[in-house]
């Protein structure tokens, strides 16, 4: 009998599922999106995330008898061991018994995974740390989170909080952070923060060709206008993509001289304008380390939006062997 896999995506600003063979195929190429539901209500929100199961399981006529288990990947901080999302206020959830409620609802063992820890994992499983056993992964997308992989195994921490990236404190003086700390890294380098700083700088009068792109309308403002315009050599958006390559090379420069890994991974949407970062990124990389920083110290994901996907098909795979 074939045996598939079914996982799921849970974003902040969208949410995905896809279904896997036993050989890892990512199948027909297939993947299903909903835009992710928020401040809604926690059960509103649950129906329109598990709805992408449902695509799924509808676009293959799935037979769920055929079906192993289902893998999940969700922002922190939660408790895989026991199932449960702790906190996703976007969500509007607390203590989230997802895993609990997904098994009922399709009658399947579902693993729970912070989506950090699954895209390393992912990566070093066919990605381009394949191969590798101790690495680093860390996504700039609408936050930043992160994974570590030790001796070739997700490293989750005493509480399933390690790899929390996105809340190291860059600037102790900083902005406030919505965890309750102050200067933290996702504050300055994600999606988020670049787009609220051209907003910002927007309706402080600043000129950019990233404002006549958007039509001088801020909720139009995204990194996608923002590559458009360094892309014609704008100095407004080259300087804000330098300065995003230096909080990246603080950032990874702290965690190489903690950790020593073979290499960093950078996935999420950030990075599809790594061309206009990654020198800055390098050279500052090069004055915060203490170690020899190589060509390949720092790679960037190839999974893109389906490294999650990915790493929850292995991470339901390796754990069901184990058991």
């Amino acid at each position: 009998m074939d045996k598939y896999y079914l996982t799921m995506d849970i974003g902040a600003t969208k949410t995905s599922s896809a279904l896997f063979n036993q050989e890892g195929t990512l199948l027909d190429d297939f993947v299903a999106l909903a835009k992710s539901k928020t401040y809604e209500g926690q059960e509103a929100v649950y129906q329109n995330t598990k709805s992408v199961l449902d695509v799924v399981i509808e676009h293959f006529s799935l037979n769920m008898d055929k079906v192993q288990a289902i893998g999940v990947g969700s922002p922190g901080p939660l408790d895989s061991k026991k199932g449960i999302i702790i906190h996703a206020p976007l969500m509007g959830w607390r203590n989230f018994p997802i895993v609990e409620k997904l098994e009922k609802n399709y009658k399947k063992k579902v693993f729970l995974d912070n989506d950090g820890n699954l895209g390393a994992l992912a990566e070093v499983r066919c990605g381009v740390a394949k191969g590798l056993s101790n690495i680093l992964y860390m996504t700039v997308s609408t936050g930043c989170g992160g994974g570590i992989i030790i001796n070739n195994q997700v490293y989750h921490g005493v509480t399933d909080g390690a790899g929390e990236v996105g809340h190291m404190t860059i600037d102790p003086n900083g902005l406030d952070c919505p965890c309750g700390s102050k200067g933290c890294f996702e504050l300055y380098a994600s999606g988020t923060a670049m787009n609220l700083k051209m907003q910002h700088d927007m309706e402080a009068g600043e000129k950019s060709r990233v404002f006549e792109l958007a039509e001088y309308d801020k909720t139009k403002i995204n990194g996608y206008l923002l590559d458009m315009a360094a892309s014609e050599g704008e100095k407004y958006a080259l300087d804000l993509f330098k300065k995003e390559g230096y909080y990246l090379g603080v950032s990874i420069a702290n965690q190489f001289n903690m950790m020593n890994p073979e290499c960093i991974v950078l996935g999420g949407g950030v990075t599809k304008s790594k061309r206009f970062f990654h020198d800055e990124l390098i050279k500052t990389l090069k004055k915060y380390c203490i170690q020899e920083v190589k060509e390949d110290s720092v790679r960037y994901s190839t999974l893109n939006d389906r490294v999650v996907l990915y790493g929850a098909f292995f991470n339901v795979k390796e754990k069901m062997l184990r058991d």
